[in-house]
């Protein structure tokens, strides 16, 4: 639902100074508990993460959810890798979901990763904002938001991680039919710091997701 006057001027301040608070954030850290590291979706208080989820959900408590550990995940994407061609172009898992259940109804946020074929090309809806982050590629927009990762693995499965893009999704729910650049942009920030702990764990020998984020929609077209 759409609002004006002051409690729009409100909303708009406390969105903005979500965002700058999170990016002090992550310019600073991005983690690093044992419940980090061993679970998808573990986040310490504090964290950048925390600040975002309870943003994106409009939440102060909200549950979590691991559909598969750390360790899992990376084993059953090291499996996938191999797999990938143009007959099986993608490949994607849930991971982790956040949820808040109250009387209006659950709204939730699941983050999928995965991987794609180079030469898939999927249109954006007219409503995306798209990104380029440190090299990564990004789009966001009422229903979801996604990044496309250079990944290079090491070992045996280096040659065929030059053909792929590493691929983190966050799906929103409720999906709401206007949402503006602010909540785009934060959604954008929660997709590459949750990434950014699977390519971590994945070993992606380029550390394409090193760098705080910059996020900066690029010019519509």
């Amino acid at each position: 639902m759409l609002t004006s006057g002051p409690d729009a001027l409100k909303i708009l301040a406390r969105s903005t100074a979500v965002l700058v608070s999170v990016l002090t954030l992550a310019s600073c850290t991005s983690g690093g508990s044992e419940a980090e590291a061993a679970n998808p979706c573990g986040i310490s208080s504090s964290s950048a993460e925390e600040a975002l989820v309870r943003d994106v959900l409009g939440a102060e408590d909200f549950a979590t959810k691991d559909y598969r550990t750390t360790s899992r995940l990376v084993d059953m994407m090291n499996r996938a890798l191999p797999a990938i061609r143009p007959e099986k172009r993608v490949f994607y898992t849930n991971a982790c979901r956040y949820s808040t259940d109250d009387k209006h109804g659950d709204v939730s946020a699941t983050f999928l990763a995965g991987w794609s074929i180079r030469t898939s090309v999927v249109p954006s809806p007219p409503d995306d904002a798209s990104y380029l982050l440190n090299g990564a590629r990004g789009e966001a927009n009422g229903s979801r938001s996604s990044l496309l990762v250079q990944c290079d693995m090491p070992g045996e499965l280096a040659a065929k991680s030059r053909d792929v893009w590493f691929t983190a999704d966050i799906s929103f729910s409720p999906s709401p039919p206007d949402v503006d650049q602010t909540t785009k942009d934060r959604r954008m920030t929660l997709t590459y710091l949750m990434a950014r702990r699977v390519t971590d764990a994945l070993g992606c020998e380029n550390k394409p997701l090193e760098k705080p984020p910059v996020v900066k929609p690029l010019p519509t077209p």
